[in-house]
């Protein structure tokens, strides 16, 4: 099922799907909404892409709005927060702006991803600049994203554990971030979006960034599809999905589910 309401994920989908030097087939996304300032979440889950009809994206957009639409008087402000394996495309950045600008509410909207999704796609680049103008908080994940993550969504009482380079990954992954943010785009028409100058920006040459990044974190190939449908990906694994290993009441026993 490519999409779980209040399930965790396990940890070997974790370590397999948001490890930053490695390319899975699939995108994996663990999401959660919370009203005003609430502690509790209000909807929560996670979501792969559905090969060949929709993005996980898509996905779990449509059971927010859905839940929103249901629900929006509940509320004065509205909290989503994504962890994707990886940035979203172009298609999928006018589907966000498109629900942004259906709900006339606030909707404070952060995006935490692993890796860039073809950053060298134009389109994904745009999508990824009128995401920012419209007020979303998009980042690429460090370590401590990542514990944030895995005890959110994984289990409360389990430690990450760092794989090798990835802060060093993480800051190249930044890097590129911050080198397309900081480029200026005349083709961009912001005029009616609000302007948040909240996300940190530093001008890099393209030389400084690109001779950190490890791994060519996105192979060649059609920008428009979904990483799990690369038939050039033939030495990367599609992991299985069927393990989603039971937890008791002791598990996370005297632990608080918080929120960062």
């Amino acid at each position: 099922m490519p999409l779980r309401l209040k399930k965790e994920i396990s940890e070997e989908e974790f370590y397999e799907h948001f490890c930053n030097i490695k390319t899975p087939h699939q995108t994996l996304l663990c999401f959660s909404l919370k009203e005003d300032d609430k502690t509790l979440w209000k909807l929560w889950g996670h979501a792969y892409n559905n090969p060949g009809q929709y993005h996980a994206e898509i996905l779990v957009l449509r059971e927010i709005e859905d839940y929103l639409m249901a629900n929006i008087l509940n509320a004065t402000k509205y909290t989503i927060t994504w962890f994707l394996s990886y940035s979203p495309c172009h298609c999928c950045c006018d589907e966000i702006t498109n629900f942004l600008m259906k709900f006339q509410i606030k909707i404070e909207f952060n995006i935490k991803a692993a890796r860039p999704y073809y950053f060298d796609n134009d389109k994904n680049q745009k999508g990824l600049k009128i995401l920012k103008k419209l007020g979303v908080l998009i980042k690429m994940m460090d370590f401590t994203d990542y514990e944030e993550c895995l005890y959110l969504f994984v289990d409360p009482c389990m430690k990450f554990t760092a794989w090798p380079d990835l802060e060093v990954q993480s800051i190249a992954n930044k890097m590129i971030f911050h080198h397309l943010f900081s480029k200026e785009d005349d083709r961009l028409d912001y005029h009616s979006f609000p302007i948040d100058d909240s996300f940190p920006v530093h001008t890099i040459a393209a030389s400084d960034f690109e001779s950190q990044v490890l791994v060519d974190k996105i192979p060649p190939g059609d920008p428009n599809k979904t990483p799990d449908k690369k038939d050039e990906l033939s030495d990367i694994r599609t992991p299985q999905k069927t393990c989603f290993p039971q937890r008791t009441s002791e598990h996370g026993k005297g632990v608080k589910r918080k929120l960062f």
